[in-house]
């Protein structure tokens, strides 16, 4: 009788490993067709989304790994599709032998030649693949071979000189509770910042321990694919990642400008698009009677941050979403508390009113703030201010730049301020370029400022940098440039932490920005998530913000009157 079910179980076995196929001669099955075939649970147990979780990670690795993928005949997503569909159909014992057969019947491959690997550092081992226990024998040896595969030229990523870019298929007329697709979208992104993201070290959580969880919420059909994916991409720690926080939240928006300090909401521009009686200074202490430090808890997870100051930045902007057209505000002013009532806007009117006010400094590109020291914002500089620049710099020898906003132009590091700041060549930054056809590992550049064509022109004097939490991506790379300079003193608080080249990967429903290469000091201190070194902590104070004044602006004056003749 054990003999009888014994063979039963192996001619189920061998079966099943050949019914379940995904390949259409040389290549696979269309995705309509996968998807079609495709069945998957209503709601799933601990077995089947552990199965899926470990598949979602098997896929993905050879995914990126095997020269099948460089072929168009070959469709990720599809085999995606038949693999889960064929591991959920026989029991869990089955799986591996299901794995180790797909990637079988993908095809033979060379190893790859590993000579030029000096400059090459690896940031995942993809340890779990030597897991002999979860995976088998047969299927652990495969994916340790798989390692050092030539994957040719993949489909799905492209190398170029700074970073890498995604290549992959829109999916945008599909149903937004489509289990199937949720789960690619899921796989997808976790599997490109497994293998290629400079962020995949650096999160709060173990990136190993997220996959499970948004596999199981991809189930939930009651959480929305906006909210399914701005948590799911907020665990990166990743300034640069859009989010779509904004529609979860309401769509619409009280049109004010704030800023937190000190777990406290003030108002910074009240704004004209709405009547009001707000000031500049006035406390937000509810609205709608939510007070700014409990709305902040409950946006944090949806929002994407490097570290604590993008938040409380991004925050003071999200506390006034809504879904209503009018609001009730309470604000303390002198003393005493009032309410009042604001209509709302479409928030994404506002958007660009926000990004004025935060990245464009409104002020003259050269300005006299105090006695002998001159003021230039790094938003407002060109190169076509370069005659105006020589002669101010020959007039003052105490400078301010203010690196708080967008650089208005890339050129101005490499072309215009080398001749005035930088007498030497010098190592400014290093940066982890991801290898396409290498995943895991990242090569180093280093960037390196040019030297004064015309020592005559250097400025001998004194430089304060000024930096905050808008201070972020090109503005972090300036300020690492401009800082290998003697006489900089960096001031301020901590900046975005987002500072690499961004690169933008398309998921199913949408699409989102990342930080494609990260960036190093040359001593290897990592502005990834920490954010640029600052010489002087200055944080701005609700007192500050309650008078409208520019502390870090004062504090850099300040210095350079007690320190410079």
């Amino acid at each position: 009788m054990k003999r009888k079910s014994l063979l039963l179980q192996v001619i189920f076995i061998i079966g099943s490993l050949t019914f379940f196929s995904c390949s259409e001669g040389n290549g696979s099955q269309s995705i309509e067709q996968a998807h079609a075939k495709l069945e998957l649970p209503e709601e799933p147990d601990s077995l089947q989304i552990k199965s899926i979780v470990l598949v979602s990670r098997i896929w993905g690795f050879v995914k990126y790994h095997h020269p099948a993928f460089a072929s168009r005949s070959i469709n990720a997503d599809a085999e995606y599709f038949c693999l889960l569909n064929d591991i959920l159909q026989v029991p869990d014992s089955m799986r591996n032998d299901i794995c180790s057969k797909w990637i079988s019947e993908l095809g033979s491959y060379a190893i790859r030649d590993k000579e030029g690997d000096g400059n090459i550092e690896i940031f995942n081992e993809f340890n779990w693949i030597s897991d002999s226990l979860l995976l088998g024998k047969s299927l652990s040896e495969s994916l340790m071979k798989l390692r050092d595969a030539d994957p040719k030229r993949n489909r799905y990523v492209k190398q170029t000189p700074v970073n890498l870019s995604y290549i992959e298929t829109q999916y945008l007329d599909i149903p937004q509770d489509d289990v199937a697709y949720r789960l690619l979208g899921v796989a997808k992104f976790w599997n490109a910042v497994d293998s290629y993201s400079p962020n995949r070290n650096l999160t709060d959580r173990p990136w190993d321990d997220v996959l499970a969880e948004y596999i199981a919420l991809a189930f939930d059909r009651s959480v929305g694919f906006s909210s399914l994916y701005s948590k799911m991409v907020s665990e990166l720690c990743d300034t640069h990642v859009n989010s779509w926080f904004i529609p979860i939240f309401g769509g619409r928006i009280v049109p004010l400008l704030c800023r937190f300090a000190e777990e406290r909401l003030f108002v910074s521009d009240t704004c004209s698009l709405v009547g009001n009686d707000l000031q500049i200074g006035d406390e937000i202490i509810s609205i709608d009677s939510v007070r700014p430090i409990d709305r902040l808890k409950e946006l944090e997870p949806y929002m994407p941050h490097s570290n604590s100051a993008v938040l409380l930045r991004d925050v003071s902007l999200a506390t006034l979403l809504t879904r209503k057209d009018e609001v009730q505000i309470k604000y303390l002013r002198d003393g005493n508390i009032y309410t009042d009532s604001l209509l709302s806007v479409e928030a994404e009117k506002f958007v660009g009113r926000i990004y004025d006010s935060r990245y464009l400094l409104k002020r003259a590109c050269f300005e006299e703030v105090a006695d002998g020291i001159v003021y230039i914002p790094i938003s407002a500089l060109t190169r076509a201010d370069e005659r105006e620049m020589e002669e101010v710099l020959y007039q003052y020898n105490r400078l301010i730049i203010d690196l708080r906003g967008y650089p208005a132009e890339f050129d101005v590091i490499h072309k215009l301020l080398p001749d005035y700041f930088f007498s030497e060549e010098r190592v400014a930054a290093r940066i982890q370029i991801p290898q396409a056809e290498r995943p895991g590992t990242f090569k180093w550049l280093e960037m390196k400022t040019r030297k004064t064509s015309n020592p005559n022109k250097l400025f001998k004097g004194q430089i304060v940098l000024l930096v905050n939490a808008c201070t972020q991506s090109m503005a972090e790379y300036f300020t690492m440039f401009l800082q290998t300079n003697s006489e900089v003193v960096t001031l301020g608080s901590q900046t975005a932490g987002a500072d690499g080249d961004v690169t933008r990967i398309q998921l199913p429903y949408a699409s989102f920005n990342i930080t494609g290469a990260g960036i190093c000091y040359p001593d290897g201190t990592n502005a990834q998530r920490n954010g640029v070194k600052i010489d002087m902590l200055v944080e701005p104070s609700a007192e500050g913000l309650k008078h409208g004044v520019d502390e870090q602006l004062q504090a850099a004056i300040n210095y350079l009157n007690e320190n410079c003749e």
